[in-house]
């Protein structure tokens, strides 16, 4: 190939690079616009002193009031002071305790993975061994025990955005990644056990006592979580919950009423997406902002929330960087998530976040190209979130179902399943399976992509007489 051939195509290329160059730099960038009114994060509507989710954080930590070291512990990461203190009380780790039945420590049946497997069994089973690591750990558990109850509020606390970023400990983002939802999620599994443990010594009254309390705090979650990860939490203690439930009134059948009323269907804010679509819009365009910021150590940007919190940062858009043009595509991509949000979460079934993308080889040349890959990668990823969510709704009908199949005769159970009042997209996944209520997910949960729940023992196909009555069917979602 000669000198002059591979000239040209060097000044081709060279000229191809500039006009992507013209195109992709931060004097091109667009203006700064406010954030769309619909995108706002609302301001707090639980006042801190009546706020559980405070008490929940305090939990572990030194003194008598969890609510009061809660909120210090919170201003603490407001201030940037992310290390986590010690905490002087713990729950029990699954090596910790006395050997069960399988010689295995009783710690292990304690962490039982209660959304797919049938822990309240094992709970019951295993009742002597695990009342003595209860007792070990009782400071902690009459802690949980004394904030949840009926009618308690949780709202998630969010990080406050700085108008100037000095040091790390004032990123949005290494803020809202000091999560607080571990110590519900313990709180939760204290009281399950609790309840098994009442039910294995046939003290019924204790066993739905704190079944009652598990309830109140599950609700309490769905309605006051506010961010994706929050969300995610709340559905999996939900789903824990709900297992519990069915697996005690199939264990416990006199109990199958009671226990009934504590499955509520899905409140509307639980049901409500706009919520964490409104946080994590908030969280994008943070994470935009503090990648044009570095420390005086380490280069890279990604790795600026590990950081100690005193580390200086310095800000400065990068001239290949379009902070303001990627922020407004994200914030078009949640701006069409927030249209479907109303009809629930089998509507956001139909969210497709990656359509952002459709035009992206005709942009890809010329404007924020980066931005627009950054988006492109990123925005899939949260469909499995509505599928999760649409999951959820599926699971508390079929929970509900369960416990009302239990007074239907064995034999007209497929019967009364198919006259019960239900979106078409949820009947289609839900079917008996012997003497369960199955339900094909869209989403798996723990590696199973259909959970079961247990129809209680109830009335036989002699105690009813066919065509008497249709039986009792579950609030409609």
């Amino acid at each position: 190939m000669s000198l002059k051939v591979l000239g040209g195509l060097l000044l081709g290329v060279v000229t191809l690079a500039a006009a992507w160059a013209a195109f992709n730099n931060r004097y091109t960038d667009d203006a700064p616009r406010p954030v769309p009114e619909a995108l706002r994060v609302p301001p707090s509507s639980v006042p801190a002193d009546r706020n559980a989710m405070f008490a929940l954080i305090g939990l572990s930590l030194p003194g008598d009031d969890a609510h009061a070291q809660g909120l210090k512990r919170w201003a603490e990461v407001e201030a940037g002071q992310l290390e986590q203190p010690a905490d002087p009380r713990r729950w029990p780790s699954p090596d910790e305790g006395p050997a069960g039945t399988d010689g295995q420590p009783v710690g292990k049946t304690w962490h039982c993975d209660t959304q797919t497997q049938a822990c309240a069994a094992s709970w019951m089973r295993e009742a002597a061994c695990l009342r003595a690591l209860a007792d070990a750990h009782a400071e902690i558990g009459h802690r949980c025990e004394a904030l949840a109850r009926p009618g308690m509020a949780i709202e998630e606390p969010l990080p406050t955005r700085r108008a100037d970023l000095r040091t790390v400990g004032d990123g949005y983002t290494s803020r809202a990644m000091v999560l607080p939802m571990a110590p519900a999620v313990s709180c939760l599994r204290w009281l399950q056990l609790r309840a098994a443990l009442a039910a294995a010594s046939g003290d019924r009254a204790a066993m739905l006592a704190r079944l009652s309390q598990a309830s109140a705090l599950t609700g309490a979650m769905l309605d006051g979580t506010r961010t994706l990860i929050g969300v995610q939490v709340a559905g999996a203690m939900a789903r824990s919950h709900w297992r519990i439930l069915t697996d005690l009134a199939a264990l416990e059948p006199a109990s199958a009423p009671a226990l009934r009323a504590l499955l509520p269907p899905l409140s509307p804010r639980a049901l409500d997406a706009s919520a964490w679509i409104r946080t994590e819009a908030q969280f994008g365009r943070e994470s935009i902002r503090e990648m044009a910021c570095i420390d005086d150590a380490v280069a890279d940007p990604a790795v600026i929330a590990f950081k100690p919190p005193a580390t200086p940062m310095r800000c400065g858009t990068a001239l290949w960087s379009m902070p303001n043009a990627t922020s407004h595509l994200m914030d078009e991509q949640w701006l069409r998530a927030l249209q479907l949000a109303p009809g629930g979460p089998l509507e956001m079934l139909d969210w497709y976040p990656d359509s952002t993308t459709e035009d992206f080889w005709d942009a890809l040349a010329w404007r924020n190209s980066v931005g627009r890959l950054l988006v492109g990668i990123s925005a899939p990823n949260y469909q499995v979130y509505a599928r999760k969510q649409a999951s959820l709704l599926l699971l508390n009908e079929a929970a509900r179902l369960a416990l009302a199949a239990g007074e239907i005769a064995p034999d007209r159970r497929a019967e009364w399943l198919a006259a019960q009042p239900m979106d078409a997209r949820l009947r289609e996944r839900l079917s008996l399976d012997g003497d369960r209520i199955a339900a094909r997910l869209w989403e798996p949960v723990s590696r199973q992509s259909t959970l079961h729940y247990p129809i209680p023992p109830g009335v036989t196909s002699a105690d009813t007489t066919p065509g008497s009555r249709t039986g009792p069917a579950p609030t409609r979602s």
